[in-house]
C-alpha cells in the first residue's frame, strides 16, 4: 500500500504545474508583502506524514526575474520537519506561464522554527 501511495505522490507531482485543479487558500502575507497559499486538493495524509503543494507569491520579481513558485513539500507533523520534493518557479504572477525552472532533487528534511511561515503552512496541513 505504502508503494502505492508513494507512486501517487510521484504521478501527482509530475504533473504540469500551473493545472487549474488547484484550490489556493492562503495561509499568509508578510509584513514585505510575499503571499504563501496551499493547495487544499494536494493535501495527503499518511500517519504523522503530510503530502502538500505551496504556492508562493512574491512581494518583489527575485533575481532571476521570477514572481512566484510552486512547490510540492513532504511535512513531518510529529517532528515539525519539511522537505522539499519538485519545485516550479514561474516570471508571472500565481505560478501562471511556463516554469522558467523546475527543480527535481528532495532536499534534506528542514526543521521548522517556531512562529515561522514553514510553522504556519505545517501547521495547517497537519491539522486540515
Amino acid at each position: 500500500m505504502r508503494l502505492l501511495f508513494s507512486f501517487f505522490i510521484l504521478l501527482l507531482t509530475n504533473f504540469y504545474a500551473n493545472s487549474s485543479e488547484y484550490e489556493w487558500y492562503k495561509i499568509i502575507t508578510t509584513k514585505e508583502g510575499n503571499i504563501f497559499f496551499v493547495d487544499k486538493n494536494s493535501i495527503k495524509k499518511e500517519g504523522d506524514t503530510v503530502f502538500f503543494t505551496k504556492l508562493h507569491e512574491y512581494s518583489e520579481v527575485n533575481k532571476f526575474g521570477e514572481k512566484s513558485s510552486i512547490i510540492h513539500h513532504k511535512a513531518d507533523c510529529k517532528k515539525m520537519r519539511l522537505k522539499y520534493l519538485k519545485d516550479f518557479y514561474f516570471k508571472l504572477s500565481m505560478g501562471s506561464g511556463e516554469p522558467s525552472f523546475i527543480g527535481e532533487e528532495d532536499s534534506d528534511w528542514i526543521t521548522i522554527k517556531d512562529k515561522s511561515i514553514s510553522s504556519n503552512l505545517v501547521k495547517f496541513v497537519c491539522n486540515y
